[in-house]
């Protein structure tokens, strides 16, 4: 999997989220690889955007997103915008709080 992060205030996200949705729907058999989550900054209303795609030639249309590596991911996660919470390729990176 590829993972970029983004930081985004309010709902400025929701372009992101709409693409990533498409692009799940387009090919259903790699669901679980397509995954938005978001962790809270100190800022109120802003918040840092991760998204994990299949591969590179996914992330066309992601502007502004860094590409980050697997160590860079928070454990802990604050919301889950799409994904599958019950699989592993979630479970095994991400915890949402208690």
């Amino acid at each position: 999997m590829i993972w970029a992060k983004r930081r985004f205030a309010y709902a400025d996200y929701s372009p992101y989220f709409d693409r990533l949705e498409k692009l799940l729907l387009a090919d259903p058999r790699a669901y679980r690889q397509f995954i938005m989550v978001s962790t809270k900054t100190d800022d109120p209303g802003v918040s840092d955007y991760w998204i994990g795609v299949p591969d590179r030639t996914f992330l066309t249309g992601f502007d502004g997103f860094e590409i980050v590596g697997e160590g860079d991911l928070p454990k802990e996660i604050d919301a889950l915008h799409i994904g599958d919470a019950t699989t592993d390729v979630f479970n095994s990176r991400f915890q949402l709080p208690h």
